[in-house]
């Protein structure tokens, strides 16, 4: 493709007042030594803010920078992914941004993006804006206004919710062009389509001159209180100067006796046409200086060698051709051999391994027996002929050797053995020693916990028990083969763990794993323990009551299960696709407990419907005005006195439908004063009782009645402090009961009291433990029995434990 030119030109309009550089267009043409920019491309952008004038420029100026900084630091593979993360993190940023404000303060931003890549150009868009484009002589208007396409009978309004800022789901249409020279392109508001008919619109964009486009357009809306334009043409690049270089005198590349003189200097006055006219060449002698004649060197060395005779061997007269291999060097290769020294070369006793240290006892022994037989044939040799032995004593024409010195070997490896038998007693009798003081030293440690003034002392003595308690679980002493050692180091830690607890409000508890998700990857977000009922005789309630109930977290396919109260298997109860009645079901968005069955609420393309069991088959009603409902990250809907209240459907509200109809539109519960608070806005969670509970990231619960703020419980005395809180549940009657608070973060569930927020004990399980508490993401409490049992969700299992009793306080003595 050949190279383009562009020439662009932009003008923002507001209020009747012009401006050349405004922040609600962006151009970016990347620096020649920034490559990585480069291979992005150019990049321009236009804004059409809606909302409150004072705060459109604000709006622009996030958008335009969220964009430009995502789309050159981030890390796409291709420009048009580049393109698509920008405008989500511009989205982003502009949602954040309008979440601190007043909902009447709030800003939404359509957005028109295009990257120029070579000849490729990139369209992004959000609307409302409009963009007309003329390439190949064609024009085109994204989007097309059904003035410019009659056959569009049906065109939807431009709807803000989906421009940047209206939610935090967002997703451009995107469009390819190849641009030519001789196309233009014009970005402007969505006010700006219906004051031009395509006939006049491609006419302005065959205009060169990107000033006489932005002039009739701008003549065009004269009476539009704000206009953004941005326009584009394309050219074909004008030829660059090619500069030639000064040429290279000819006597420098001729030999030294072809060399004529250098010609005379060239004027120095300015030649405009240089660059493009060649240099005038030297003219050369016509008579040159002639060669001097070569240098005989004789014949060629080649032909000399062929041509001198050589000494050739005896047998060349018999017809033998001589041996073309060079002669045979009969000579002796084998290296001097190095002198003669001791077999066993002594070494340092650091430089030796720990098998030669082992074995040099052996080895001298074996040395010294082997000297001591030298000697004693050498004494038999020295015997003379005068040393007459009888015949039949002795005398023998047989080799004989000496008797092998057993009693000698024998007496050694006893020694060596009992040597290293007293060394490894003494060995370990040291160690058991060392052991001992460590135990002892341990436990005088966490004696000093119990008599520390205050918790906060005694928080300082643990941590030096426990520095203590760790150098003797490292002892290689404390095993169950020593059992006095073993017994005294059980009974340490459990002292530990209970001063522990009772500093730190920390309990332990003992899980059983009922279930996990059918799915590999799948996780559960709630988990619904029906309560037990007495007096119960239909055979479908005591069914259902046989049963827990888990519903899953995939957004898209969210599924109801149901399990045995004693673990098992889960089995599908309701899935999306199933057909109740007239109605399909979509993705369930909630599941909870209504007085005597299981609901579920789901998400169909029409709202959100209400589902519930009667006789043993489910029914299906829509709730009403749940067509308009946003779609929230997450649905939490709570049962109290039959009627249902909804979080999440309508930002800072919650929205309360009264018992047995569902169908008709719901109040608003809160009052409108408090719905605009920022605490409100930020809430994650919510709980009823006769009150409403909304719990906050950082651990606070806001507490309201009667619409109304009256009060606010937030935790303290916490250690480790609350990091981020992500679920809560309230149990007991309004006046007196507890808060259960899931923290994966710290791996803790935080029970509270719910009327002064103080710290009744941090839930964990112990190392070692096959249930990991960081994926916590649900909780339920059965309080029907004798004892409270903790139902909760971790990872891809639902888990059931006692509810522990409260720690006692750290100076009591621990009972035998």
């Amino acid at each position: 493709m050949q190279p383009l030119e562009i020439r662009t030109g932009s003008q923002v309009t507001v209020a009747g007042t012009t401006y050349t550089n405004s922040t609600r267009t962006l151009i970016v043409t990347p620096d020649p030594h920034q490559p990585e920019a480069i291979n992005r491309g150019q990049l321009f952008v236009l804004c059409e803010p809606v909302g409150p004038l004072e705060r459109n420029e604000h709006a622009c100026q996030i958008v335009t920078k969220a964009i430009r900084q995502t789309f050159y630091e981030g890390e796409a593979t291709s420009a048009a992914s580049a393109l698509r993360l920008a405008i989500i993190a511009a989205n982003k940023a502009l949602y954040q941004d309008n979440m601190r404000c007043a909902p009447a303060q709030r800003v939404t931003v359509g957005v028109t993006a295009l990257v120029l890549l070579g000849n490729d150009l990139f369209i992004a868009q959000i609307q409302p804006t409009q963009l007309f484009l003329r390439c190949g002589g064609k024009l085109r208007a994204i989007p097309t206004h059904p003035s410019w396409d009659p056959a569009q009978v049906n065109v939807a309004q431009v709807a803000l919710t989906g421009s940047l800022g209206a939610s935090l789901f967002v997703e451009p249409e995107f469009f390819r062009a190849v641009l030519q020279p001789g196309d233009a392109l014009l970005l402007s508001s969505s006010t700006l389509v219906t004051r031009f008919d395509p006939p006049t619109m491609t006419a302005l964009l065959a205009q060169a001159d990107v000033s006489t486009i932005l002039a009739a357009a701008q003549e065009r809306a004269t009476d539009v209180p704000a206009i953004e334009l941005l326009a584009l043409t394309v050219h074909t690049p004008s030829p660059k100067p090619i500069a030639v270089p000064s040429p290279t005198p000819t006597h420098r590349l001729l030999p030294w006796f072809h060399r004529e003189p250098p010609p005379p200097p060239r004027p120095t006055e300015p030649d405009p046409e240089r660059i493009f006219t060649p240099p005038p060449q030297p003219a050369l002698s016509p008579n040159p200086i002639p060669r001097p004649a070569p240098i005989d060197l004789g014949e060629p060395l080649a032909e000399r060698v062929v041509h001198q005779p050589t000494l050739l061997p005896p047998s060349s007269t018999l017809g033998e051709e001589p041996s073309p291999s060079p002669p045979i060097d009969l000579g002796d290769p084998i290296p001097a051999a190095p002198p003669y020294g001791v077999r066993y070369r002594l070494r340092p006793r650091y430089e030796q391994r720990w098998y030669e240290r082992l074995a040099w006892p052996w080895q001298m022994l074996s040395d010294w027996v082997r000297e001591w037989q030298r000697e004693r044939n050498l004494r038999r040799k020295a015997l003379t002929v005068s040393s007459y032995v009888p015949r039949g004593r002795g005398l023998t024409y047989r080799r004989t050797t000496p008797p092998f010195p057993w009693p000698l070997v024998l007496t050694t490896v006893l020694v060596v053995s009992g040597v290293i038998l007293y060394g490894m007693n003494l060995t370990r009798s040291n160690e058991l020693q060392l052991a001992l003081e460590y135990l002892t030293a341990a436990e005088e440690r966490v004696a000093a916990v119990r008599t520390a003034p205050d918790e906060t002392a005694a928080r300082e003595a643990l941590q030096r028990a426990q520095q203590a308690i760790e150098i003797v679980r490292a002892s290689p002493e404390i095993t169950t083969t020593n059992p006095g050692l073993w017994l005294r180091y059980n009974e340490l830690e459990r002292e530990y763990e209970r001063l522990l607890a009772a500093i730190d409000h920390i309990s332990f508890i003992e899980p059983t794993v009922l279930a996990s998700h059918p799915l590999p990857n799948g996780i559960f977000t709630t988990i619904i323990v029906p309560p037990a009922m007495s007096g119960v005789t239909d055979p479908d309630q005591l069914e259902t009551l046989r049963y827990i109930y888990a519903l899953d977290g995939n957004r898209e396919a969210s599924r109801l299960y149901r399990i045995p109260r004693d673990g098992g298997t889960p089995e599908v109860y309701l899935e999306p696709g199933q057909i109740i009645g007239s109605a399909i079901v979509g993705p369930l968005r909630a599941a909870l407990w209504r007085i005597d069955q299981v609901v579920a609420i789901d998400q169909a393309p029409n709202g959100f419907g209400y589902y519930f069991r009667q006789n043993n088959t489910w029914n299906y009603s829509k709730l009403g005005s749940s067509e308009i409902w946003i779609t929230p990250e997450r649905l939490d809907v709570e049962e109290y006195a039959g009627n249902l209240y909804v979080w999440g459907a309508q930002p800072g509200e919650v929205l309360k439908f009264a018992s047995g109809r569902y169908g008709d539109t719901p109040e608003f519960w809160l009052n409108p004063g408090v719905t605009r608070d920022a605490a409100v806005l930020s809430a994650i969670d919510m709980a009823v009782d006769g009150s409403i509970y909304l719990l906050q990231p950082d651990g606070a619960v806001l507490v309201f009645s009667f619409g109304q703020l009256v009060g606010q419980i937030k935790p303290d005395n916490l250690s480790p402090p609350i990091a981020e809180v992500t679920r809560f549940i309230i149990t007991g009657s309004p006046d007196a009961g507890f808060i259960f608070m899931l923290e994966p973060a710290n791996e803790r569930i935080l029970q509270l009291d719910k009327r002064t927020g103080a710290l009744i004990q941090q839930i964990r399980v112990r190392d070692g433990t096959r249930v990991d508490l960081s994926q916590l993401s649900a909780l339920s409490i059965d309080t029907s029995g004798s004892r409270p049992l903790l139902y909760f969700a971790s990872g891809n299992s639902i888990v059931r434990a006692e509810l522990p009793s409260p720690p006692r306080s750290f100076r009591e003595a621990s009972t035998p």
